[in-house]
């Protein structure tokens, strides 16, 4: 990057700074929280990136990204860790310094501007293709913006007006014209990468999965109680990401953690692209190769949501890895010794940051670090240690808490591990729309795969099987842990990136037509990803309301201390909340006080009803309560009733919505319930004596 570029990163950040002190002097909170956040999240790292020598735009906003969230969470989890919960003074002592290493910068670059002179910008074609994209991601926002609603049947899609695809197209086009005009397509495959949950953070206003609720509690707990407990449970011992959060917050003086966690997949979508594009350009050849990989890889991800959660960010962190450690063949080898320091420093950061945020994700990076290592490209050896160390280390730390998760029958169990999650309670058949939700994605997973497979048979390079064998090496999982019966998604997430860099390093036949076939493909891809990504938002997506009655439920009900809350279930001074339909859709334990209550299901007094026309929704409700009330001797006994459970029920064949409406006018009639918080699409209810 020229001095001019770095001068006016430097603005950006300045001028950021200058907005965050404006805000907290006139007290302007929306703006004081959409500075910090701004700044903690992206713009930390780079004042300390400007110190160092000029690199291309690409490595220079990834180490730049990087440096930002992992130095936000490494401040984060050592004061959470330390108890010594200062967030104020954290953030305004990170400020100082930064403001020292930018006047650092500034003058250099200002030195090297008078020495060469200002040239005058030049048009090129990148202009315009940057111009294009920013177009189109306007339209799109403008068309989000003005059709805010509740999740509908229909999805995301069905949902927004015309000009929302109009906005898609200028994207793609924006895309194939960069090929056309022989400029990098980076920022229209950026934007295409996060485009999908920008619309569902602008539309919604909510998180688009429920589980993210269950980390804001995390979250909540640690801005409660200034500190967190790794004795507790394995969220509070893998708690790193949530605690750089809860610092995020408390900074910046966000109330609702549900803000961040709604706009977090916006940056980590996009940030994972950049991160899988550097990765590439190790392997392949040309701007227009390395995005395509990243595009290829971040639109058929939609199994693998990228949502608020560790496994999100601890996917990033690997791909940051792979793209610092792999080297050529013919690169010259290090010594621990010789080997920049610098470098082995950042890498040691990013590995610890990730072993103290995700479970699995390190042991998933060092498989793969392990078969390039193998084929020569993995430069020292030691590299790999650097990374498996922390990741041990800190699971021996809480090998109380993660000895519940891990069972002696899994090890070697490999059929069973390998099975996807299954739903036992269904008792109708699961509907066309969830079916293809997930196989259509899958059938352009296989298409990718035979794709890379082809380019193996035909390359057949040392190259082409390290590509090969580190798309399989993730399913060394299925080894030891059925992760929840999970491990499948873990498993083609972290193949990903190798697929789509073996498809892109082959030479294929019809690259003379490489504008028509990149537009076809493009949209195909952007078509599955937008399926794959919003077709299930009816059920899915945190509706505020429910999030709000769950809320006042953790926050104002009896309940019992934390320290007794992982062994004492169902206390008779805890509330417990039944959830009239699955757990998975509801927004729960997201306060600080998520182990002090207590959820329960309807799944744990059998099967649910079976649908038809004689359903005796009072009869229902009357038989789940009586059984609810002999079950539990808890203080208060609580019930959420929610367009979410439904349509969750619905989707995947447990009860029809057309009875679980019945069912919710059953509640709102039932003498024996009454209504504590009321919205448009849930109702929390409390029993009565």
């Amino acid at each position: 990057m020229s001095a001019t570029h770095r001068l006016s990163i430097a603005g950006v950040v300045l001028t950021t700074l200058l907005l965050m002190g404006v805000s907290v002097a006139f007290g302007m909170a929306p703006l004081q929280g959409w500075t910090v956040g701004l700044f903690l999240l992206l713009e930390l790292g780079i004042a300390p990136c400007l110190l160092l020598a000029p690199m291309a735009p690409l490595w220079f906003s990834l180490l730049a990204i990087t440096t930002s969230l992992t130095a936000t969470v490494a401040i984060g989890f050592s004061m959470a860790l330390s108890a010594l919960w200062h967030p104020t003074v954290a953030l305004w002592a990170v400020v100082i310094v930064t403001l020292g290493m930018l006047a650092v910068s500034i003058r250099r670059d200002l030195r090297v501007l008078r020495n060469s002179g200002i040239t005058a910008a030049v048009k090129t074609p990148g202009q315009a293709v940057r111009r294009l994209t920013i177009a189109g991601v306007g339209i799109v926002l403008l068309a989000a913006l003005a059709q805010q609603t509740i999740p509908q049947p229909g999805g995301l899609f069905s949902s927004l007006n015309v000009f929302w695809y109009l906005g898609l197209i200028v994207l793609v086009t924006a895309a194939v014209w960069a090929k056309r005009a022989a400029s990098s397509p980076a920022f229209p495959v950026l934007a295409l990468s996060g485009i999908v949950v920008l619309s569902q953070a602008v539309v919604y206003g909510s998180p688009a999965v429920m589980s993210a609720a269950r980390h804001v509690g995390i979250v909540d707990y640690i801005r409660s109680n200034h500190q967190v407990n790794t004795g507790l449970d394995i969220y509070q011992a893998w708690s790193g990401l949530f605690a750089g959060i809860a610092w995020i917050c408390d900074a910046a003086n966000i109330s609702d953690a549900m803000t961040v966690a709604t706009w977090w997949p916006v940056i980590l979508s996009p940030a994972i692209a950049l991160a899988t594009a550097a990765l590439a350009s190790r392997w392949v050849v040309g701007p227009h190769r390395i995005w395509w990989v990243a595009a290829i890889s971040a639109l058929t991800g939609s199994l693998n949501i990228v949502y608020f959660s560790p496994q999100s960010f601890g996917y990033f962190l690997a791909l940051v890895i792979f793209a610092l450690t792999l080297t050529e063949r013919r690169a010259e080898r290090m010594t621990l010794l010789r080997a920049p320091r610098g470098m082995v420093a950042f890498i040691l950061l990013v590995s610890i940051i990730m072993a103290v945020s995700h479970q699995i994700s390190p042991y998933l990076t060092v498989a793969a670090l392990g078969v390039f290592w193998l084929f020569g490209y993995l430069r020292p050896w030691w590299m790999l240690l650097v990374v498996l160390v922390p990741a041990l280390v800190w699971a021996g730390l809480n090998t109380a808490v993660l000895g519940r998760f891990l069972s002696i029958g899994a090890i070697g169990n490999l059929f069973q591990n390998l099975q996807p999650p299954k739903h036992s309670f269904a008792t109708l058949p699961t509907p066309a729309v969830t079916t293809l939700a997930f196989a259509i994605p899958a059938v352009l997973l296989v298409v990718v795969g035979l794709l890379a497979v082809f380019s193996l048979l035909r390359l057949r390079t040392r190259f082409a099987w390290s590509l090969a064998l580190a798309a399989l090496s993730p399913a060394t999982l299925f080894a030891a842990t059925d992760y929840g019966q999970e491990g499948i998604f873990r498993v083609v997430l972290f193949a990903g990136p190798w697929l789509a860099i073996l498809v892109a390093a082959n030479a294929w036949p019809f690259v003379r037509a490489t504008v028509p076939a990149a537009a076809a493909g493009l949209a195909v891809l952007l078509g599955v990803n937008i399926y794959g990504q919003t077709a299930l938002d009816w059920n899915r997506v945190v509706t505020p309301d429910a999030a709000r009655a769950l809320k006042i439920f953790e926050s104002s009900a009896p309940g019992i201390p934390a320290s007794r809350g992982a062994t004492a279930l169902f206390d008779r001074e805890s509330s417990v909340l039944l959830l009239t339909g699955t757990a998975n859709a509801a927004p729960q334990t997201i306060t600080g006080r998520y182990l002090e209550v207590q959820y329960v299901s309807r799944e744990i007094f059998g099967r649910y009803p079976s649908s038809s026309e004689s359903y005796d929704a009072a009869a229902d409700v009357d038989q789940l309560t009586l059984k609810y009330e002999d079950s539990f001797e808890a203080s208060r006994l609580f019930a959420l009733v929610s367009t979410s459970i439904g349509a969750y029920d619905e989707r995947y064949g447990f009860q029809s919505y057309a009875d679980y409406k019945k069912l919710a006018t059953a509640m709102a009639e039932s003498p024996r319930w009454k209504p504590v918080v009321t919205g448009p699409t849930a109702t929390l209810y409390e029993l009565l004596g």
